[in-house]
């Protein structure tokens, strides 16, 4: 009886898949931009927030999967070591890596603390550590293309050089961000979006307020984007 049960159920599983491949195969191309698999959030991640169909000033909409990274992994990829002397590599899970390739396009963020090197002005610090920024962007696009089986578009977004507070423990505006675009019509601008996103959910998620109001390069009309 049991293995009648299993068999029977085997049968109804195959018939769903069939049914669903129906489906897709008449989805209009809107549709299909629209249709994804939120893969399970992965350990090294603390927060995991899904924004989506956000429509740019064209009213053209993008999915965003916007991920902020533990403490525990913050500490391991934002060590000095590891991004600016190309030292010891932070390990993606394979969850990690699972939710990476989920993507049709990722965004890479950098950040700066408000730390500025003694000796220098302000401005020139600024200028300094907006680069340093910069480079975070880059060296985390390495790991995440590393880590890809497929090809995936990887943009780098420089958020810039942290506003000054005064606090001695600088740690935390160093946080590690990568953002997934699961979902995009053609021509959407994702800098227009993105904004659109982060700002709607800044109550829900205090990091994206802080991205577009506490660094220097987060807030005006547009995005810094890494070439």
């Amino acid at each position: 009886m049991v293995q009648d049960l299993s068999k029977y159920a085997r049968y109804g599983l195959t018939a769903a898949w069939v049914i669903a491949g129906v489906g897709l195969a008449g989805a209009t191309a809107g549709e299909m931009r629209r249709a994804w698999y939120v893969v399970p959030r992965p350990p090294e991640v603390i927060q995991d927030v899904t924004v989506r169909n956000v429509k740019d000033d064209e009213g053209r909409a993008a999915t965003f999967r916007i991920l902020l990274f533990s403490d525990e992994f913050r500490w391991r990829i934002n060590s000095f070591d590891a991004v600016e002397a190309g030292g010891k590599r932070p390990e993606f899970t394979p969850e990690m890596k699972a939710v990476l390739n989920s993507a049709v396009e990722i965004i890479a963020v950098g950040a700066s603390s408000e730390e500025i090197p003694p000796g220098i002005s302000f401005p020139e610090g600024r200028s300094k550590e907006e680069r340093r920024a910069g480079r975070r962007a880059d060296q985390i696009a390495v790991w995440i293309r590393e880590a890809l089986n497929r090809p995936i578009p990887v943009r780098k977004l420089n958020v810039g050089h942290h506003t000054r507070t005064g606090t001695d423990e600088t740690s935390d505006q160093r946080r590690v961000v990568i953002i997934l675009v699961l979902a995009q019509d053609e021509d959407a601008n994702l800098d227009q979006s993105l904004r659109a996103a982060m700002a709607s959910q800044a109550v829900r998620a205090p990091i994206f307020e802080a991205l577009l109001t506490k660094y220097s390069l987060g807030g005006g009309d547009h995005f810094a984007w890494v070439p």
